[in-house]
């Protein structure tokens, strides 16, 4: 791995430009995150950009890997392959070719450099001698840099202090939203699935604009029953705006009725209808998605860009048993995670393209394995692993295929690959509370549990309602550093929550060990193998990837002597 040294000109000075520019006959949006040559419109992720930006404020200097990694990767676990892989993208959206370069240079042994002097856009075309080359005239570069470093990497929020995160203030991004789930106009048990389908959807693409900090769905479907006022609402979760509406679907119409409030009056700013056939349900939560952003702008008179999505799925029939197996996954049980399967499978026959229905599929052999509902965990993160890759080679543009590779990576002790692909699930998704608790998960079984700390404060801050392995995630923190009655606090919370949870009360019979509660961690043992009697000592390697071993030999020494069976 390559080391962030405090070297080369991107670490010297920071990048200042906000605005497009042009590298000659190619132009450059760093906002939209576009690339323009020819006529030919290509996006590339945040990072990619990032690079081209420090490249471009060098001001032609070289830029060493480590100053690149310094500037776009910071407090990051990164691969030696990281900066060429950025860099690979970006001579391909240049069309660049790196033994004749016309853009960017690679000097051997020392880094990268632009070859082409930057102009500035103006409402007229490139600024007369606007180069951003000049000290003088660097005044912009480094908002956009650091607004896109704060949405694609959270990370750099990371702090060493030793605090417990559950004893520090949630304090939301402003302007933060949450998408209360739509309610069904129509039959309420038979088109339930739909409707918050279509809600999961929208807080998706939500995520995806830039400049929102949009709350999980685990933070706001427990006010799907209603009952309770916008403002009450804003004031349990902490945003400053709620959308909430209904969903009507027919053979031959579908209707989305969405308004945007304000929690702090119980106003509404924006209403809307929205009518087409099924087949348009796409291209209708995109409109959404644009209204709402519009709002928001006239509302703050800040820029919101609604993300361009393409046609995702060529079958409506496809997408409805999509929405059905997400449904039936978010319940989290054996039972229903395997009835989502098998809602995944039948909309990969109707779409043998359905980049999203094979990452459902993945997530769901991924769940099987990392909460132990199968004998053959190792089978099961196989079977994950070609299904994430099938998605990925589909559409890699999916954050849910990176989750479960990272899944997939950590159980393989792929520590510093699993912090990629969770970090990259982050970038396509700056709102995906799952992958930083993800993120969390890998530093810590790596041995970084203080960067672990901060992650899981990123992931709470968009899931409030702490799910139970969000608890699980904190406790193991706690039994690492020998915090055992926090951590007993925290697999209590766990196994509240789902009391099938056989990692929570594993973790929570050690920690009442530790705490010389004896009885009550042999009576924890002794409902882990109620529930699971294959659960031995052996498989606890597997279950728990620690990078040091004294942890995994604290853990397996506190359940032998609690009783768990050693084969």
């Amino acid at each position: 791995m390559c080391s962030a040294r405090a070297d080369g000109p991107a670490n010297a000075r920071p990048a200042h430009h906000q605005g497009p520019f042009r590298l000659d006959d190619v132009g450059v949006d760093p906002a939209a995150l576009s690339i323009d040559r020819n006529g030919e419109t290509v996006r590339v992720e945040a990072k990619v950009m990032q690079v081209l930006l420090t490249l471009a404020d060098a001001g032609g200097d070289v830029v060493s890997r480590a100053a690149l990694e310094q500037a776009v990767w910071p407090g990051r676990v990164v691969t030696d392959d990281t900066v060429t892989n950025a860099v690979g993208k970006l001579r391909k959206a240049l069309q660049d070719n790196p033994r004749q370069p016309r853009a960017i240079e690679t000097i051997a042994k020392r880094g990268y450099r632009l070859l082409i002097q930057p102009t500035l856009e103006t409402a007229d075309g490139p600024a007369d001698g606007a180069g951003v080359a000049g000290n003088g005239r660097r005044t912009a570069l480094g908002i956009l840099l650091l607004a896109i470093a704060t949405l694609t990497g959270a990370l750099l929020l990371w702090r060493s202090d030793g605090s417990d995160p559950t004893d520090r203030p949630i304090t939301p991004v402003t302007p933060s939203i949450a998408v209360i789930p739509l309610d069904t106009l129509g039959d309420a048990d038979t088109e339930r699935y739909f409707a918050e389908g279509i809600t999961l959807d929208l807080i998706t693409e939500l995520s995806r604009v830039p400049g929102l900090l949009v709350l999980s769905p685990n933070s706001v479907f427990g006010y799907r029953q209603g009952g309770v006022d916008d403002r009450t609402v804003g004031t349990e979760t902490g945003v400053s705006y709620l959308v909430r509406g209904g969903v009507q679907r027919s053979a031959d119409r579908l209707r989305i009725n969405v308004r945007l409030v304000e929690t702090g009056r119980g106003s509404t700013l924006w209403a809307e209808r929205f009518d087409g056939n099924p087949e348009q349900i796409l291209q209708i939560q995109d409109r959404v998605v644009s209204g709402i952003a519009s709002a928001l702008r006239e509302q703050l008179g800040r820029v919101f860009t609604a993300p361009h999505r393409d046609n995702v799925v060529r079958s409506v029939a496809a997408y409805d048993a999509f929405l059905r197996g997400q449904e039936r996954y978010n319940r989290r049980n054996p039972s229903d995670n395997l009835a989502a399967r098998g809602h995944f499978e039948h909309a990969i026959d109707l779409d043998p393209t359905f980049a999203r229905a094979f990452a459902g599929l993945a997530l769901t052999w991924s769940r099987q394995a990392v909460d132990g509902w199968t004998d053959t965990s190792e089978d099961a993160l196989n079977q994950a692993y070609d299904f994430a890759n099938r998605a990925a080679e589909i559409n890699p543009d999916i954050p849910q295929v990176h989750f479960v590779l990272g899944e997939v990576l950590l159980f393989s002790g792929q520590y510093e690959q699993a912090a990629t692909a969770a970090t990259t699930a982050i970038e396509l998704n700056p709102n995906y509370a799952d992958a930083y608790a993800l993120l969390a998960w890998v530093l810590h079984y790596a041995g970084r549990s203080e960067q672990a700390r901060n992650a899981l404060l990123e992931a709470r801050k968009r899931n409030p309602k702490a799910p139970a392995a969000y608890h699980e995630i904190t406790g193991e923190i706690h039994f690492a550093a020998e915090r055992y009655r926090q951590a007993a606090d925290e697999f209590e919370a766990t196994v509240a929550r789902n009391p099938a949870h056989l990692r929570g009360r594993l973790l929570l019979a050690a920690s009442y060990w530790r705490l010389g509660l004896r009885e009550q961690a042999t009576w924890e043992v002794q409902e882990v193998l109620n529930i699971h009697p294959e659960a031995v000592l052996s498989n606890l390697p597997r279950a728990f990837p620690l990078k040091d071993p004294r942890q995994l030999d604290t853990l397996t020494d506190a359940l032998r002597q609690a009783g768990l069976p050693g084969n």
